[in-house]
């Protein structure tokens, strides 16, 4: 397990790049933008801009690939279906107690957010499934959308 933020850190960019090659392995590389953004280059008295060269990529062997894809897709993620969300005041939290009731601004029959990582992903009506609860999908993100949001805001 990570124990410093320096670990955490560099397990986050480790798991971002995998995430962004299996992005690019499942719906092509066409829709991925793996190029480093680069700030447009200075004009200077109708002189010709200068870009510097990018460097050659290095090309990424097929098998450890479909390896870091298997790796992406076995790992566990929470998923979190959101009811609905309120702002209150501290002292009204703090004097919370058993069987009080929040009320929401939201109408008891409306969707749930399907959420991974805090960031919604899609969105649905609740259901029963034998003596327990589900989510009904009713619209969920594109898989690349949802890969991203399992990436931590690291873009």
């Amino acid at each position: 397990m990570p124990e410093s933020q320096e670990d955490i850190d560099a397990l986050l960019a480790e798991v971002s790049a995998l995430a962004d090659q299996a992005v690019a392995d499942i719906t092509g590389p066409d829709t991925l933008d793996t190029e480093p953004a680069v700030p447009p280059p200075a004009v200077v008295a109708n002189q010709p801009a200068v870009t510097a060269p990018r460097p050659p990529r290095s090309p990424v062997p097929k098998d450890s690939r479909k390896s870091n894809v298997e790796r992406i897709l076995n790992l566990e993620v929470p998923v979190i279906v959101r009811l609905a969300e309120r702002v209150m005041p501290l002292l009204d939290v703090v004097n919370l107690c058993t069987g009080a009731i929040i009320e929401f601004d939201k109408p008891s029959d409306s969707e749930l957010d399907l959420m991974i990582n805090n960031k919604c992903i899609g969105n649905g009506q609740a259901v029963k499934v034998g003596e327990n609860f589900g989510l009904r999908i009713n619209h969920i993100g594109s898989v690349q959308e949802r890969i991203r949001a399992m990436g931590g805001g690291l873009h």
